[in-house]
């Protein structure tokens, strides 16, 4: 997860009096483009199969006053939205450097993503949790559905390794800019390889540059 982008122009469809609909046309296209496509949540690309998502959840007791708030609305996969519980109040993404505040990374021995942080307010602590859930399942125990994201992430990690093991042998130009490529923003899990970079002096001297987005 990191810092994402917003528009500051609201789509027309949210100033309608009164508003119907949160996820008009023009809502789901301004998202993806800021979002570059991309769940808000786990970084996995969308593609088709996307829903818009409250940061602040919408039902009755939470904030039902949100519900047609540009600022409130975010692109997410059908799986992320799925399970974050309404209670979480997480850290909004827009105003914080997510990358920066927990420590994202993939333990390949315990087969397990880790997300740590220094901070420990309730909407850093909250979104941590969430990220576990995502992540490592309920309760550290995954389902089907859990694992194939968990082996989807854990194939695209290693490729990126094999990219900066090849930069490290071989510095060339053309195996440098390969690990360029792969810190675009528009690729996914940069969280995990923002900090594969800054866990290395030696990478982080190199590529500290590429790793900001948004």
């Amino acid at each position: 997860m990191i810092k994402v982008r917003k528009a500051k122009k609201v789509p027309a469809s949210l100033h309608k009096n009164p508003c119907t609909a949160y996820d008009g046309q023009d809502v789901q296209t301004q998202l993806i483009t800021d979002h570059d496509g991309k769940c808000y949540l786990c970084e996995q690309l969308t593609h088709k199969s996307f829903e818009i998502e409250h940061l602040k959840p919408k039902a009755e007791g939470y904030y039902p006053e949100l519900k047609f708030k540009w600022n409130n609305l975010f692109l997410s996969c059908p799986y992320c939205n799925g399970r974050k519980h309404n209670a979480l109040q997480l850290l909004d993404p827009t105003t914080n450097q997510i990358e920066e505040i927990i420590e994202q990374r993939i333990d390949f021995s315990s087969q397990k993503a880790t997300f740590e942080s220094i901070n420990t307010d309730k909407q850093t602590v909250d979104t941590i949790t969430l990220l576990k859930k995502l992540h490592n399942g309920k309760n550290e125990i995954r389902d089907v559905r859990t694992n194939e994201f968990y082996k989807d992430i854990k194939q695209q990690i290693k490729g990126f390794l094999k990219l900066l093991v090849d930069y490290q042998c071989n510095p060339s130009t053309e195996n440098k800019q390969a690990v360029i490529d792969s810190l675009h923003i528009s690729k996914e899990f940069l969280g995990f390889k923002y900090w594969i970079i800054k866990d290395s002096d030696s990478l982080n001297a190199t590529f500290s540059s590429y790793l900001k987005w948004n």
